[in-house]
This record gives structure tokens, sequence and C-alpha cells, in this order.
């Protein structure tokens, strides 16, 4: 059994936020004693400001002072008015908020962390709290994992222990390729797998060596081409300085400097995608992926929830990537986004590879039970 409370982390942040809130806000009342004209509207401002911060910090400290619960064992998911027994409970998720985005370049940007959603059976009701509806589907907000005391990782290891299949780490439109044995009973989530019955088709064939897919276009002929223009455009504005045009008339002339920088911007780019090529690795340990901005990443599988080769979710174009879903808990330097409420990782667009149409295949040899298909 697993007991989680707010009332610690509340009580210190509405404390902070009260606090702040008001030597601001003194601070801005001897301002605006002391000034004149437009030194005065900006102390209203930051009194204005200081005594939001007052209120929101006396909000978190009311909220504190009432009594909250969470508890999560083997018998289900309890509340303080109430609770839900694993029976009657469809899914359980750790919700990302949707408003949240990630897609930067080294991926390092860490999601806030998540709500805790319960998904109902037909019927069943959790005491205290209102239900919502998301995709057709009732749901209970019951907890922001930011605000526990225990902290967002005891909430995935008690998730992890108890909720077991029910545990959706990906969205729920899914479904897995390959049943994870006799598990006909699975649920309807993504819950994490055990090894062997993760990817049963590689364990039974041990030797099969991993395959690793390359970029389709050759970056070393990108770079000699952005390498001549480069070289040519220099070649051609050097005589704008020296007041020679032995070439061209002079308005033509006047775009050689375009063409030199525009030739070792190129240059840089394709050096930098040279240097560290487009490849993905799929095997029995894993998969590995690389790109000009991101260096290698290995994930194993024990690190995955699920994978699937489909269209980018949320995207207008047509082409086919190769997504992965995390087990909750695990997290990696590639850029990702958020779909569903889950996190999401477009690994690669197919296309970009040399036999990408053969990822697919892979992806389910080694992938079995992890691999993931629409419902």
């Amino acid at each position: 059994m697993m007991e989680f409370t707010r009332s610690g982390r509340l009580r210190a942040s509405g404390r902070r936020r009260t606090g702040w809130g008001l030597a601001v806000g003194a601070g801005a009342i001897v301002w605006a004693v002391l000034a004149n004209g437009q030194g005065r509207d900006t102390a209203y401002l930051l009194m204005a400001l200081a005594a939001l911060g007052v209120l929101t910090g006396i909000r978190e400290l009311r909220r504190a002072a009432r009594p909250f619960s969470l508890r999560v064992d083997e018998q289900g998911i309890t509340l303080v008015d109430g609770g839900l027994g694993w029976g009657q409970i469809e899914g359980v998720a750790l919700h990302y908020r949707a408003a949240v985005h990630v897609d930067s370049d080294d991926g390092a940007t860490a999601p806030p962390p998540p709500h805790l959603h319960v998904f109902p059976t037909y019927g069943a009701e959790l005491p205290g709290l209102r239900a919502s509806v998301t995709a057709g589907r009732r749901f209970y907000d019951v907890a922001d994992a930011a605000e526990l005391d225990q902290g967002p990782g005891r909430l995935i290891e008690a998730l992890t222990r108890y909720a077991g299949p029910r545990l959706e780490a990906a969205p729920h439109g899914l479904r897995r390729a390959v049943a994870p044995g006799p598990a006909t009973l699975q649920g309807p989530g993504f819950g994490p797998l055990t090894d062997a019955a993760g990817f049963p088709r590689a364990a039974e064939n041990p030797a099969v060596a991993a395959r690793t897919f390359t970029a389709r276009r050759h970056t070393g002929a990108r770079l000699l081409l952005a390498l001549a223009l480069a070289v040519a455009g220099t070649a051609a504005t050097v005589p704008l300085f020296t007041g020679h045009l032995p070439w061209g008339p002079e308005p033509a002339a006047a775009l050689a400097p375009l063409g030199a920088m525009l030739g070792w911007g190129l240059s840089a780019l394709s050096f930098r995608s040279w240097m560290r090529p487009l490849r993905l690795r799929i095997g029995p340990d894993g998969l590995a992926v690389q790109n000009a901005a991101v260096p290698e990443v290995a994930i194993g599988w024990d690190q995955v929830v699920a994978v699937a080769v489909a269209h980018r979710p949320g995207a207008t174009e047509k082409h086919l990537w190769l997504l992965l879903w995390p087990v909750p808990g695990h997290s990696f330097d590639l850029p990702h986004e958020f779909t569903d409420g889950h996190r999401t990782y477009p690994l690669v667009e197919l296309r970009r590879l040399r036999d990408g149409d053969e990822v697919e295949r892979t992806a389910r040899y080694f992938a079995g039970s992890r691999y993931a298909e629409s419902a």
C-alpha cells in the first residue's frame, strides 16, 4: 500500500507566495508614496501583481487545510470520501496537459508533472469528485502529481506496481499487435511488459542481428556541392572590393556575396549532417537513433511501452514516422510532443531512410507485443 498527501507542498507554496506578495506589496506602497507620475503608475501595477500573489498563496493555504488522502494498493484507489476497486476501473493514466508542447532541438526540456486520471467502468462513481469526459470516455482528475508530498516518482511506482495493465502509457486508441502470452485479460491500456512478453520472437532467435537504417540522401555529396557554391561565391565577391569586374554586368556581380553567404551556411549545416548522419538501429536489445541535432540515444525495450509506424499525431503531413511511447518515469533527450495526454517521441520520418519501408517489419519483429496498431 502507498498513501499520498499534498498538505506539505501546498502549505509551503502558499506561505512562500503569501510572504513574497506581502513583501513586494509593502515595497510597492513605499514606492508609490515617494514616486511621481509614471513611476507611481508602475508602483500601482506592482501592487496589483503582489495582491494577486497573496490571493494565490491564500488559496493554496486553504486547499492545504482541506483533508486529502490518496491511497493506491492491491484493492484499488481510495480517496477521503471513498474509492474504486480495480474491478471498477477501466484504466488509469498520467495525463500531461494538452497545452504543453516540447519540440526543441536538444529535446532536453522537461514537461511539468502530470495529472492522475482514473477512467471508471460503466456505472462506477468516485465520491467527492466531478467526472469529466474526453474522447467519449468518462474520467476523474484525481490528483496533480506536482502537488503530492511524495513526488511523481512514488506515484508512478505505485501505479506500476498495483495498476498493472490498467496503467495506460500510450493513447487509448492503440492495441497490441501481439497479445502478451495468454493475456487476453490484458486491459485496454498499454501497461509495462516483462521482457519475456515484450519481444517473444526476438527471444526465440537471439542470434538474429540488429538492423541499421541510414539516410537516403548522401550527406557527403551535399557537403561538396555546398562547398563548391561557397568557394565560387567567395571568389566572385573578391573583385567587388578590388574594383575589377572581369565577368558579367555589375547587377549580376552583386549577387555573388549572397551566393557566398548561402554556400557557407549550407556548408555548415551539411558538415554537421556529415559528421553526425541520420541513423536508426533496431535490434533485440532495443532501438538507437541519431541525427544532426541529437547524438545517438539508445533506448532499451524495458523502457518502451509501445512503438508504431504511423502518421505523426496532429501533423498535416501524410508521411509515416516511427513513434515511441516510453514507460512512465522514463524520458530521453529527444524532441517529443504530447498525444492524448501521453508523451510521444517521433523518432524518424521513414521517407528519409534508405529501405525505410522495411522499418515496420523490423520493428514488429523485435518489438513483439510492444508494437502497437490502431484499434
